[in-house]
């Protein structure tokens, strides 16, 4: 079973068993909103991870070679300008991240074993 997508300061993150999805928020001509989407496969994939606490959120990095590391500028209001590659969540989502990141290094594991 697959974990369910998680949603935080405008980014999704979903996982669909092979591959990564971070959907990004992103604006197009300035207004109109768009979803700009990187995926990375387990096979190359290597996460980083650091725990939110109360006072500080947390970060998730997809660490592959094709990951794009640019910042986004293009995003809308109240959404942060981070690289392609990372997602950032707040202190109430940890269980909900770290249910999250356990299915996928179970995945990377089983594709690197192959």
């Amino acid at each position: 079973m697959h974990p369910k997508p998680i949603t935080a300061r405008r980014r999704k993150i979903s996982f669909d068993g092979r591959t990564v999805t971070l959907r990004i928020a992103t604006k197009v001509w300035g207004i109109a909103p768009d979803n700009t989407d990187h995926h990375f496969r387990v096979e190359t994939l290597t996460v980083r991870h650091k725990d939110a606490t109360a006072w500080h959120l947390g970060e998730v990095v997809f660490e592959s070679s094709d990951a794009p590391t640019e910042i986004v500028t293009n995003v809308p209001l109240f959404a942060d300008k981070l690289p392609g590659n990372v997602f950032c969540y707040e202190y109430p989502k940890r269980a909900k991240v770290k249910e999250f990141l356990e299915a996928v290094d179970e995945a990377c594991k089983k594709a690197r074993k192959k």
